[in-house]
C-alpha cells in the first residue's frame, strides 16, 4: 500500500507510513468497514501529514420547556490524514444549561464522530424565558490551531408560578390598619398583576394599587384596611380577600381578617347599669330622709314644749358633762356644754409593690447594637433573645456575601446579651456583624421560679468550658423529657442548642457541634408547656420543625391564638429528636429565627449559607 502523503510503499495491513519522516495514517482500503473500527486511544506521534476538519449541528434553533431538555447532535469530520482527538465546548449565554456527552472525540482520517449537546433549563427563575445564544466548538488536542465552531439559539418557554400571602393575616384596630401583601413570582418571566379586594359584608374600605409589575422574586405591596367602628360593643371579625390576577392566568387569592374594635369597647355597657342603679338608690335614700319622722331624742333628755331640747337632767345635773369632769365630780357651768373629744388619726401603711415576674417585648438593632430599658433590672435576672426579621423582610433588604441569611436572602444574626445596667441591657451579635434594622424578641425573667402567663418555669445559668462541646445541666426540679427549654448566650462566641432532655435536667451543646474555643456562658429557661390551668392564658410553648430544602419558598407557620404582632417569640434549636441518629446528632445545626409575624401566627426559618438538607427541630415559647 502506497502512502498518499509521501508515496512510500508499505506492507499490507500497515496503519501508519513506514517512512520515518512521514508517519501519516494510511487509508482503510481493503480493511474492515468504518463502523466496525475501534477508536485509537493512544495516538502514535505523527510527523507531517495533512490536517483538516469540519463540524455540523443537526439543529441550531432549539426550544426547551423549563424543567425539560432540548438536544442537538454535533458531528465532527476528520478531513485530514492524521488521527485527531477533539475537545468539544459550549459557550454563549445558554452555556450555563448545556452538557456535552462525550466531551472528547477521537476521529480517524476520513471518518466522523458524534456528540450530544443537551440544554436543560430549570423550572425556576434561574431559567428565564427568552432566546439565548450559544456556540458549539470542537478543537483538536493533537494539531494546534485546528478547530471549528457552529452557532445556535435556544428558546426557553415561559411558566407561571405565583404566591400571595397577607402579613399579618389578621389585624386589630378601630378606623384604619395596615397589612402587607407578600407576593412571590416563582416563574421565569415578569408578571403584570391586577389587584382587587373584597369583603363579603361590604363593611371595609380596602386601599391597594390597582396594578403592579412583579419580576421573578419577592415583593411587598402595602394594603390599608379601613372600617367604621361601632361606638360600643364587642370587637367584630370581618374576613376579606385580596385577588391577584396575572395577565391571561387564573387569579390567586390571599385571605385576611380585620378585627374591628369599637370606639369605647363594651365597658360602658357594663358600667352604665351600675351607675343607674347607684343613682336610683341615692335618690330613694334622700327621699326617705326628707319625709320620714323626726329623730328621737337621746337617752336622759326630754323634748321641751317649745320644740327645743331640755338639757337639764332630772337630778339637776347635766348629761353633757365631759367624762373627765364627771369622774372628778365637776359639772359644766349652766348653759355651757363640754367639747367633744377629737378622733385619733390612723395612718395607713401602703402595701409594697411587687415587681412583675417577667417582662417581654420587641427591640431593634441600630448600628448593630440595641439598648433595651427595663426598670429595676436585677443582676440575677435572666434574659432570652430571638431574632425577628419581620422589619427587614418588609423592607426587602438582601445580602450577597457569606454571612448567615434566610431563604429569602434576608440577613440574620444570632444574638446575645452584651452588657447590662441597673435599668437596661444591651444586645449584639454572637459573632460577626449584625444587619441594621434587625428586630428581636426579648424576655426578662426576674425570679428563679414562677409562671409565665400560666406556664410554670424554672430559670438558671450554665457554662460550656473551653475545649468542651456539651454540658449536662442537672438539679432542675421541674425538668422532664417533655419540657420546653429556651437558651440564650451571655458570654462567648458560639451559639448553643439543646441535645437531650431528661428528668431533672438537660444536655446543652454548641450549635455547630464543635469544641468551644472559649468558655460559653448561657441562661436557660425550662417551661412546662402543659401549664397549671390557672389564670389568664398569656403564653404558649411547644416543639416544632422547619421544612428541609424549602427555605425561602414556603416558611412553615407556627400558629397559636396567643401570638400577636408584638408578642415575644423565643426559639432554640433542639437536636433531641436526632439522638437515635448519630450522624445527625453529632452534626452541626443552624440557628432559627422569626421570618414574619402577625395575629395568630409566626413564620420560622433557619439561617443558612447553603440550603439545609434536614429539618431543624426547635423549642418555641410565645409570651404576650
Amino acid at each position: 500500500m502506497n502512502c498518499a502523503s509521501c508515496g512510500t510503499s508499505n506492507p499490507p495491513g500497515a496503519r501508519f507510513c513506514a517512512n520515518p519522516g512521514c508517519g501519516a495514517y494510511l487509508s482503510w482500503s481493503g480493511q474492515a468497514p468504518a463502523e466496525e473500527r475501534q477508536p485509537q486511544t493512544a495516538l502514535r506521534p505523527q510527523a507531517g501529514g495533512k490536517t483538516g476538519m469540519r463540524m455540523e449541528l443537526d439543529a441550531t434553533d432549539l426550544t426547551a420547556e423549563p424543567g425539560t431538555g432540548a438536544q442537538s447532535r454535533a458531528t465532527v469530520h476528520n478531513t485530514g490524514t492524521r488521527v485527531e482527538r477533539f475537545a468539544l465546548t459550549v459557550t454563549g449565554t445558554a452555556a450555563r444549561w448545556a452538557a456535552v456527552d462525550p466531551g472528547e472525540l477521537t476521529v480517524y482520517p476520513g471518518d466522523a464522530a458524534t456528540a450530544t449537546i443537551t440544554f436543560t433549563p430549570p423550572r425556576s427563575p434561574a431559567g428565564p424565558a427568552g432566546t439565548w445564544d450559544f456556540v458549539v466548538a470542537a478543537a483538536s488536542m493533537v494539531s494546534g490551531g485546528l478547530r471549528d465552531d457552529v452557532p445556535g439559539r435556544l428558546t426557553i418557554g415561559r411558566f407561571h408560578a405565583l404566591k400571595a400571602v397577607l402579613s399579618p393575616a389578621a389585624s386589630r384596630g378601630g378606623v384604619r390598619t395596615r397589612h402587607s401583601l407578600m407576593l412571590e413570582n416563582q416563574g421565569n418571566a415578569p408578571e403584570d398583576l391586577r389587584l382587587a379586594a373584597t369583603d363579603a359584608e361590604n363593611e371595609l374600605r380596602i386601599g391597594l394599587p390597582a396594578q403592579v409589575r412583579l419580576d421573578p422574586g419577592k415583593a411587598a405591596v402595602s394594603v390599608e384596611v379601613g372600617a367604621a367602628p361601632a361606638t360600643f360593643g364587642m370587637p367584630k371579625r370581618v374576613p376579606f380577600t385580596v385577588v391577584v390576577t396575572p395577565a391571561g392566568q387564573p387569579p390567586v387569592t390571599a385571605e385576611g381578617t380585620r378585627i374591628v374594635t369599637p370606639r369605647f369597647g363594651r365597658w360602658p355597657l357594663v358600667v352604665a347599669p351600675v351607675l343607674v342603679i347607684a343613682l336610683v338608690a341615692g335618690v330613694l335614700a334622700l327621699t326617705r330622709s326628707s319625709t320620714g319622722p323626726p329623730a328621737t331624742a337621746g337617752a336622759g333628755s326630754t323634748a321641751a314644749p317649745d320644740g327645743g331640747s331640755d338639757t337639764t337632767a332630772p337630778d339637776g345635773g347635766s348629761d353633757t358633762t365631759a367624762p373627765e369632769e364627771a369622774t372628778n365630780g365637776n359639772s359644766a357651768a349652766p348653759g355651757e356644754g363640754a367639747k367633744p373629744t377629737p378622733k385619733a388619726t390612723v395612718k395607713k401603711t401602703p402595701k409594697p409593690v411587687t415587681p412583675p415576674a417577667y417582662v417581654a417585648g420587641k427591640g431593634e438593632l441600630t448600628g448593630g447594637v440595641a439598648e433595651v430599658a427595663v426598670r429595676n433590672l436585677a443582676s440575677s435576672a435572666r434574659i432570652f433573645l430571638t431574632p425577628d426579621l419581620t422589619a427587614i423582610t418588609m423592607a426587602g433588604t438582601t445580602i450577597g456575601d457569606d454571612r448567615p441569611r434566610t431563604g429569602g436572602n434576608f440577613p440574620a444574626a444570632a444574638l446575645r446579651v452584651t452588657g447590662r445596667e441597673k435599668s437596661s441591657f444591651r444586645v449584639g451579635p454572637v459573632t460577626g456583624d449584625s444587619p441594621d434594622g434587625l428586630r428581636f424578641s426579648y424576655l426578662v425573667v426576674d425570679r428563679q421560679r414562677g409562671t409565665l402567663g400560666g406556664l410554670p418555669y424554672e430559670a438558671g445559668s450554665a457554662r460550656i468550658g473551653t475545649g468542651q462541646q456539651r454540658v449536662q445541666v442537672s438539679g432542675i426540679e421541674t425538668a422532664t423529657p417533655d419540657s420546653v427549654i429556651i437558651l440564650t448566650v451571655r458570654d462567648g462566641g458560639q451559639a448553643v442548642r439543646i441535645d437531650d432532655k431528661e428528668q431533672g435536667g438537660f444536655i446543652a451543646s454548641t450549635l455547630d457541634a464543635s469544641a468551644a474555643t472559649s468558655e460559653v456562658a448561657f441562661d436557660y429557661l425550662v417551661v412546662d408547656p402543659a401549664g397549671d390551668g390557672k389564670g389568664q392564658v398569656k403564653a404558649a410553648a411547644g416543639l416544632a420543625r422547619t421544612v428541609p430544602g424549602n427555605v425561602g419558598v414556603a416558611a412553615p407557620r407556627l400558629e397559636h391564638d396567643v401570638i400577636g404582632l408584638r408578642s415575644a417569640v423565643l426559639l432554640t434549636p433542639d437536636a433531641t429528636s436526632y439522638r437515635d441518629d448519630t450522624g445527625l446528632y453529632a452534626s452541626a445545626l443552624t440557628d432559627v429565627c422569626v421570618l414574619s409575624q402577625g395575629d395568630g401566627f409566626a413564620e420560622v426559618e433557619p439561617f443558612y449559607t447553603r440550603r439545609p438538607f434536614v429539618k431543624i427541630p426547635y423549642d418555641w415559647l410565645v409570651v404576650t
